[in-house]
């Protein structure tokens, strides 16, 4: 990741210098309420949207041996995730295709096959086919090759389970391109689930992913100490956009953080080390001496750190509210349940700095839904969130959402590829 590294130094060093956006960058118009507040806008996400991408369902450690399986239902529909007898990992919509009752109820197990509880219906975990119908001689003119489970798009990408509904799909590699090349340094296959957070949160699901795609709010929410400090300098801070919605964010640390940790400035890149964690060494010291975060649209956030990071998800669950997710994985080098002292404290600490940012969203939401409000401006810092907006119009289909509704497409120009 060398070259990345030096280009993305470069861009911070331009953030502080500069006097305003770059030249030909738009401007932004108002993103319109009611992609926050209309029940056709929620309706059209689910129709267009979570049908239609990637998402995170589990850990493949989740399910390791043959025959395990775990059930996944944050899509809405049911989905079952299993691990086939062939070592192939696959998902299936959990649902007999007799009177769609599930063909398996609980959250993990393990079995040699998928069989319905109702009636026995049963199917094969490697290709979903039916093979057993009881009393099938009552059914006339039956034919079990077109009644086996409906598959989705699944893949194992680093110990991390994908699924998405779309048969069409690209595959994950394609779709999330230089994100996942770039995260791949962290080892993920060799990571372990630490911790799992979540809460529920009254609020549409883009104002909670908005409040993680931008630094701009940090000094003014998550200052430490009688100075009101700050761990980042949110004025240094570097955005990279990918095609379809993701992007990553570099933010350089404060001064105060800068001496705290030995650099000379906030270039100063080292191999820091925290001995009270694991590491993963092949981490490169960008990571190690800024803050970095990438986004995986739509509903997929990571703040990366070579001794662990979580992942926080975004699941709605209707117009007006979210579950937010946070899953904490590292390298896991203890042994049991009980966390070590250090990573307690690590826990607690992240799990403060999620109130201070959940702390806003219901009101906000709140806000949204009053009259006083016309639109919401975004500025050159809050791009990211803009980048959002225009994938999801992109996956939707922008035909089918009103014209007043729609966000102009206009970071193409400034994409990485």
């Amino acid at each position: 990741m060398t070259a990345p590294v030096e280009r993305i130094k470069a861009q911070m060093r331009w953030e502080f210098e500069r006097v305003g956006p770059p030249d030909g960058f738009p401007a932004f118009h108002d993103i319109p309420i009611g992609r926050y507040t209309s029940d056709e806008f929620f309706e059209l996400e689910r129709m267009h949207l979570w049908s239609r991408v990637w998402v995170m369902a589990g850990r493949a450690d989740d399910i390791a041996a043959p025959g395990d399986y775990l059930t996944f239902d944050d899509l809405v529909v049911p989905v079952v995730i299993v691990h086939g007898s062939d070592g192939v990992v696959r998902a299936f919509y959990n649902t007999c295709q007799h009177r769609g009752a599930p063909v398996v109820r609980d959250q993990r197990g393990s079995a040699r096959n998928l069989r319905c509880q109702y009636h026995g219906w049963t199917y094969d975990m490697i290709d979903g086919q039916l093979v057993s119908v009881p009393d099938e001689r009552d059914f006339v003119g039956l034919c079990r090759d077109d009644r086996g489970l409906r598959q989705l798009s699944c893949e194992v990408w680093q110990g991390w389970i994908f699924v998405n509904q779309d048969p069409e799909a690209a595959p994950l590699r394609d779709w999330f391109g230089p994100v996942l090349a770039e995260l791949e340094e962290f080892g993920g296959a060799d990571l372990r689930t630490v911790a799992v957070r979540s809460e529920v949160i009254p609020c549409n699901w883009k104002v909670t992913a908005e409040a993680f795609l931008e630094v701009y709010h940090f000094r003014h929410i998550h200052s430490r100490g009688p100075a009101g400090d700050s761990a980042l300098d949110h004025r240094g801070a570097a955005m990279g956009l990918f095609p379809n919605g993701s992007s990553r964010m570099v933010t350089p640390f404060s001064r105060p953080s800068v001496e705290a940790l030995g650099m000379a400035d906030w270039a100063d890149f080292k191999h820091h080390v925290n001995p009270e964690f694991a590491d993963t060494a092949a981490v490169n010291d960008m990571v190690r001496s800024t803050s970095t975060a990438y986004s995986l649209f739509p509903n997929l956030i990571t703040p990366v750190a070579s001794g662990g990071f979580p992942f926080l998800m975004f699941w709605p669950l209707d117009q007006g509210t979210t579950r937010l997710d946070w899953i904490h994985y590292a390298p896991k080098t203890w042994e049991g349940d009980t966390l070590p002292t250090a990573w307690q404290r690590r826990l607690a600490g992240f799990d403060l700095i999620m109130e201070e940012d959940v702390r806003n969203m219901a009101p906000m939401q709140r806000s949204l839904e009053s009259p006083a409000m016309r639109g919401v401006p975004i500025n050159y810092q809050e791009r990211r969130i803009w980048h959002l907006h225009e994938q999801i119009d992109r996956t939707i289909g922008i035909d089918r959402i009103r014209p007043e509704w729609r966000v102009a497409q206009v970071l193409e120009p400034f994409l990485e590829r």
